[in-house]
């Protein structure tokens, strides 16, 4: 469950500050993800993962979000699940380290407003000091040329919505001021005690990353809730599973090995191996 393993999105800063020029590079990445889902999912020691053993691990992560032992789980049981606090945790502890330049600890201000700064000039391909609906939504095009019609269209309508809150005057382009107080203005809210510094728990706890990760959650149900009943059953949680082994499994032999892993996004600064679709 990809998306699912995304529930951790307490990178509420992120998607304004953070530059994929400051990311660790893809090929340490990938190889220190894959030797995680290794270590998670090759119980017979072999250096590859069957899939017996991903459907293994998928049946497991089921299990420990369905705690009532019902049999089937929902937005709610996935939010509450101890695994899904752990991710979230994670994920603030890797934007904090993202972000915490000085090696503090917690992430600043200034921090904040110079990651946002270097992320306006690599956007900014035309160097002209605004970007455009299409210039801030660049990583998104590319994404939709691999995407069904109805993802493509929903991320389109996403990547509208955060360039209409980013064009806070309403002419069309997205300045560096626009674009640096949107960041601001995040940190500002997830710094509730205005310290003027924000720590891994204090991303982790906030109401944004909660009510993004509640919409998420409602969003992985909705995708995988197949027979439309409104919750996710076992039988469709490996369903899942089982057509995100055989996406992954690129030569089609039954196995993951390291070079098939993509350097996909769910694998930056993650301690979380999809289990599932």
């Amino acid at each position: 469950m990809s998306r699912f393993t995304q529930l951790a999105l307490v990178a509420a800063l992120l998607p304004f500050c953070a530059s994929a020029q400051d990311a660790p590079a893809a090929s340490t990445t990938h190889a220190s993800f894959f030797q995680h889902m290794l270590q998670k999912m090759d119980t017979n020691g072999d250096g590859r993962i069957s899939q017996d053993e991903f459907l293994a691990a998928a049946t497991a992560r089921f299990k420990s979000i369905d705690t009532a032992n019902q049999g089937k789980i929902d937005a709610t049981a996935m939010l509450n699940s101890p695994a899904a606090a752990e991710r979230m945790q994670h994920r603030a502890e890797f934007l904090v380290k993202h972000l915490d330049k000085a090696g503090n600890g917690y992430i600043t201000r200034d921090e904040v407003v110079a990651a946002a700064q270097k992320r306006f000039a690599r956007l900014d391909r035309k160097g002209d000091g605004k970007l455009t609906p299409d210039e801030l939504t660049e990583r998104h095009g590319r994404r939709a040329q691999t995407a069904t019609d109805a993802r493509s269209q929903a991320r389109a309508q996403f990547a509208q919505q955060r360039f209409d809150k980013l064009d806070t005057n309403h002419d069309g382009v997205v300045t560096q001021d626009e674009f640096v107080a949107a960041a601001t203005a995040r940190f500002q809210q997830v710094d509730t005690q205005g310290t003027g510094r924000v720590t891994a728990n204090e991303i982790a706890a906030s109401p944004q990353a909660q009510a993004r990760a509640t919409r998420m959650a409602a969003r992985v149900v909705q995708r995988l809730d197949t027979n439309g009943d409104g919750v996710v059953s076992q039988d469709e949680f490996l369903a899942a599973a089982k057509k995100r082994f055989s996406h992954l499994d690129r030569n089609g032999d039954g196995f993951i090995d390291a070079d098939e892993l993509p350097a996909h996004r769910w694998a930056h600064g993650g301690k979380t191996a999809p289990a599932n679709g």
